[in-house]
């Protein structure tokens, strides 16, 4: 609780302390103002008014506005310093989740768990494919392919806003980070994002990628290409827990070499 007051008139705002605590509505809110290219402060401070349901009526002075509590109907004069305390308390949107948010429904289609789990491998793959692809072109469209894989019932006739292809962004890159601590000793072996986002600058980003995913699929098929289709239904978290444990193997017999 955060207590704002001039004067005899008082009222306190509750906020969210993290991203495990929003709600869809919240998170499209949020998104919403990210799509705007805002500076983030501002975007902040916006949460602050619609989460804690105050309407900002005009300025009061200088540096000071007065506003309105929507559920008590007080009004109070607020120094441009408390909105910016407030706003300071939603430091954490400012980064990525540390474990994977999601809106839970987009347009009627039900997302997939959140950390990707029951999700098959070569969805995954094709996801961190789409992920790249943007980072690297900035394209929406490979977000929107990334939508209608990690929200599987979402017709083809629906055009995502912004927001929504954002907020599919943000979640992948949470699920990406997760999955460098779920599984480290994969992800530690693989290149690194550079200045051209897939750590190489002699190969295209196609041709990296398609390489990186024949590695992974050879990995877990042994070289046999009659499991391949097997492979690629296969749980995403199962796969990537044989591949987990690959690297590490490999990683022991490296150090016994030495």
């Amino acid at each position: 609780m955060l207590p704002y007051f001039r004067g005899m008139e008082a009222f306190s705002i509750s906020l969210p302390k993290s991203w495990s605590e929003l709600s869809d509505q919240q998170l499209l809110f949020f998104f919403r103002q990210v799509a705007r290219d805002l500076p983030m402060n501002e975007v902040l401070a916006l949460c602050v008014c619609k989460w804690a349901e105050i309407v900002v009526l005009c300025h009061a002075d200088k540096h000071s506005c007065l506003v309105k509590d929507r559920k008590s109907k007080r009004q109070v004069v607020l120094a441009d310093w408390q909105i910016t305390f407030a706003a300071r308390q939603l430091a954490f949107l400012e980064s990525f989740a540390p474990k994977p948010v999601h809106i839970s429904v987009i347009c009627d289609a039900s997302a997939v768990n959140a950390d990707l789990q029951a999700v098959p491998f070569e969805d995954y793959l094709a996801c961190e494919n789409y992920y790249q692809g943007f980072l690297h072109t900035q394209s929406m469209e490979c977000l929107a392919e990334m939508a209608h894989l990690l929200y599987p019932k979402l017709s083809d006739k629906v055009c995502l806003e912004k927001a929504e292809l954002l907020s599919v962004f943000y979640w992948f890159a949470s699920v990406k980070a997760n999955f460098t601590r779920m599984f480290p000793h994969f992800f530690t072996n693989i290149p690194q994002e550079k200045s051209n986002l897939l750590g190489s600058a002699d190969l295209g980003v196609g041709e990296e990628l398609r390489q990186a995913m024949n590695a992974q699929i050879r990995a877990l098929t042994g070289g046999d290409i009659t499991k391949e289709a097997a492979i690629l239904q296969m749980d995403c978290w199962r796969a990537l827990t044989e591949l987990d444990a690959k690297a590490r193997e490999a990683e022991e017999m490296r150090n016994q070499l030495k």
